[in-house]
Formats: C-alpha cells, structure tokens, sequence
C-alpha cells in the first residue's frame, strides 16, 4: 500500500504539471501568449517548438501521466480477486496451522499414551514369565513328590530291617557280646566277625 501511494503521488504531480504545460500551449496557440514554462528547460527551449506541437506533446503528457496514476489508483477486478485470494490463503494457511498444532498435541498424548501402554506391558511380560516359570516348577512337583515316596518307602524298609536285626542279634565269639549281624568287627573287643569253622565250634563249647 505504501508503495502504490507513493506511485501515486509521482505520477499525479506529473499529471499536474503536464496540465499546466497543457493550459499554456492553449493560451499560446489560441491567444498568442508568451511561453514561459519551456523556458525553464533549457535544452527544450533550443529545439523552437511550435505552439501546435507543444499543444499535442503536452496533452498527450497529461493524458498519459493520469492514465497511469489511474491504473496505478483505482483497483482492478483482477487485482481485487487476487488480494481476496491472497487473503483467503493467508487465512486457511493460518488455520491450517492451528489444526497442525492441534494434531501435534494430539500427537503427543497418543504419544505418551503409547509410551505408558509399553511400560504396561513389558510389566505385564515380566509377570507372565514368572508365572511360566512357576507353573514349570508346579508341573515338577508329582514327580519330585513321588520321587520322595519312594525313598519313603526304602527308608521305612531300611526302619524294618534295622527292628528285625535289634531283635535278632549276633554274638562276638571272642568276647560274647551281642553285635548287629552287619557289623563285620565287634565294636567290643576287635574281633573279627566273619564265621569260620574252628570260630563256630569254640563258640558252642564255650556256651554249652
């Protein structure tokens, strides 16, 4: 807008003075009155210009100088649906940038929303493997259980054979005391338990 004001301004002076140069060609060629204006352009003033031409060069100055301060003022249809154009896209630009703003804080709670789903999750995965784990371990307990059982078993059979060997035991031949029949020395006195036939004999003589 500055711009064309002063543009303007330029050619509407120019328009003016063209007038005057106008008026006063008139006045030369019609009343024969002394040209004062051209003389102030010296160089002008050396061509000798009659007051026809001055006449014509003058007006055609002025038509010229006001067409274009014309142009230059008024707004054309063209220029004025373009400006509305122009407008209208500086408009829609702006309000594009208002929704881009709105889709990036969008953006940025899906973002976080996203974020705190993932910490959810690897949570949720560690809970679930411990749980696998378990469910492992779970799963090997009938046999650890029944592994138990048996040695239950074997012990409660180790237990019976232990009562019946109290029940029934041995004696040392050299000393006489009553040793466990899976004793193989007597705990006593040294002896060796393992039975030979001279050992078997000695040992009824000395009992009978």
């Amino acid at each position: 807008m500055g711009k064309r004001g002063t543009i303007v301004w330029i050619f509407s002076s120019l328009s003016f003075l063209s007038a005057i140069h106008t008026l006063e060609a008139i006045l030369a060629l019609f009343f024969n009155t002394e040209v004062i204006l051209l003389k102030s352009y010296p160089i002008i003033n050396t061509l000798n210009i009659s007051p026809d031409t001055y006449l014509l060069a003058s007006a055609a100055a002025t038509i010229a100088m006001w067409g274009i301060t014309c142009k230059t003022a008024i707004e054309t249809p063209v220029e004025r649906f373009l400006d509305r154009m122009l407008l209208d896209a500086k408009q829609q630009s702006e309000i594009e940038c208002e929704m881009v703003e709105d889709n990036r804080s969008v953006l940025d709670i899906m973002s976080e929303t996203i974020t705190e789903n993932n910490k959810v999750l690897a949570q949720t995965r560690d809970v679930t493997y411990n749980i696998r784990s378990e469910l492992v371990n779970l799963r090997s307990l009938p046999e650890e259980t029944h592994r138990l059982s048996a040695e239950i078993e074997e012990l409660k059979k180790e237990m019976k054979n232990l009562k019946q060997n109290f029940k029934k035991p041995n004696l040392c031949p050299s000393c006489g005391n009553m040793v466990l029949p899976r004793f193989k020395v007597c705990p006593y006195c040294g002896e060796n338990l393992y039975m030979t036939p001279q050992k078997a004999v000695k040992m009824l003589k000395t009992y009978t």
